[in-house]
């Protein structure tokens, strides 16, 4: 399993269309299954992630006001989440939502290369799961830098380089064309998938937050009775 998963991997960097076709096309299945690909090292990267980083920081609202301190605890648990989803937890919000938000995006820049959400799920599948790799080059600068997490460059700027240039040269190399006008469609499917699943990223974590905030009071709550 394991050769057959680093197999994939390096085929993916060098011939997509070898991976992705024959999963699509074939009934042969000489390379690991893209959702199993995703998943796998979507995991194996948290962990790492966690393991070896620490990823506790003190929230910094600056001039945020709040009508209590509710409020302010509130939006605290809020900003930690959303700073966590995009260190931390990486690998497992880009699985669960660029993912299909890449395809989306694909359905109208990339109709003319591969049809149908199914197909461009698989081919996201497997393109995040060959940026996990590459995330792993985070892990030095969060750890060593002396950056704060919630520093943008560290939470946004980088995530989204190690995520992007992968991507975009699975993506080149899967159309086999360097064409203005195919670049222009592979950099507009990855900017709009990747804009949808910064927004969508920011309301989970606003619920995931809240979802804290109140376990955290009800427990509170239950203790003092």
């Amino acid at each position: 399993m394991v050769q057959t998963f680093i197999q994939t991997f390096r085929e993916l960097l060098q011939h997509p269309r070898n991976v992705i076709d024959q999963f699509l096309e074939s009934e042969d299945r000489n390379y690991t299954h893209p959702f199993l690909f995703l998943i796998i090292g979507a995991i194996a990267i948290t962990l790492v992630n966690t393991l070896v980083v620490d990823f506790s920081f003190e929230p910094a609202l600056g001039e945020f006001e709040a009508e209590n301190d509710q409020m302010r605890e509130i939006a605290e648990w809020i900003q930690v989440s959303t700073v966590r989803s995009t260190t931390q937890f990486l690998p497992l919000s880009a699985s669960l939502l660029l993912v299909p938000m890449l395809s989306i995006a694909g359905l109208f820049f990339f109709r003319d290369y591969i049809t149908g959400f199914f197909s461009l799920l698989i081919m996201n599948s497997y393109a995040i799961g060959a940026t996990m790799l590459f995330q792993l080059l985070l892990i030095p600068f969060w750890a060593f830098s002396g950056v704060s997490l919630i520093d943008p460059f560290a939470n946004a700027t980088l995530p989204a380089l190690a995520i992007a240039i992968p991507t975009l040269w699975l993506y080149k190399s899967y159309i086999l064309s360097s064409s203005f006008l195919v670049w222009i469609r592979i950099l507009s499917t990855f900017i709009v998938g990747y804009v949808l699943y910064a927004v969508l990223t920011g309301f989970a974590a606003s619920i995931i937050g809240y979802m804290i905030f109140a376990i955290q009071r009800i427990g509170e709550m239950s203790g003092s009775l």
